[in-house]
């Protein structure tokens, strides 16, 4: 890759014009001037990102395949990879994920552990942040009901039931329509 502006390989923009010499005043700078990025540093490096609950995102530079592990159910993906890339992984939610990129059959680098975030929000309400009486009724009116805004509901689990308190919207709403 050239570091000429007028190249067709090069994605950088033109040398900005000299502006006029003028009595002390300073050239406006443009900060988007100088060499372009190298396509490679020539270090084998990984690096896998968190998209959303069911996906991850990993780049590499420097090896033939790529191996997904996913550490909490114990399975394994392997792909067959160009030396720089990108690649999205479907995952689970919940789950610890591990990337290794490999160059001839050897682990030559390793990405740092993902932890795929819960699919739901969470519903459980801190006492400590539960809203004051005068922010309830702010919420009701936002949300057009006047049932209380925390509740306790019931939620049966495999050995017994236990309560869970809720935020937001209630745990069933009858349809507007209805």
């Amino acid at each position: 890759m050239t570091n000429d502006p007028g190249s067709s390989k090069s994605n950088r923009p033109a040398a900005p014009p000299t502006p006029p010499a003028s009595g002390g005043a300073s050239p406006t700078v443009f900060i988007d001037w100088g060499p372009s990025l190298p396509e490679a540093y020539g270090r084998p490096r990984i690096l896998a990102l968190v998209r959303d609950p069911r996906a991850y995102f990993v780049c590499w530079e420097g090896g033939e395949t790529i191996r997904s592990r996913d550490l909490t159910a114990g399975t394994v993906q392997e792909h067959a990879v160009d030396r720089i890339g990108t690649w999205y992984f479907e995952g689970v939610p919940e789950h610890e994920v591990e990337v290794e990129l490999l160059s001839g059959g050897r682990t030559v680098a390793v990405s740092g552990r993902l932890r795929l975030p819960r699919l739901d929000p969470a519903t459980a309400v801190d006492p400590e942040w539960a809203p004051t009486p005068e922010q309830e009724e702010v919420l009701r009116t936002f949300l057009g009901t006047l049932e209380p805004f925390v509740q306790e509901v019931e939620v049966p689990g495999t050995s017994k039931s236990w309560r869970r308190r809720l935020a937001g919207m209630p745990a069933w709403r009858p349809s507007r329509t209805s």
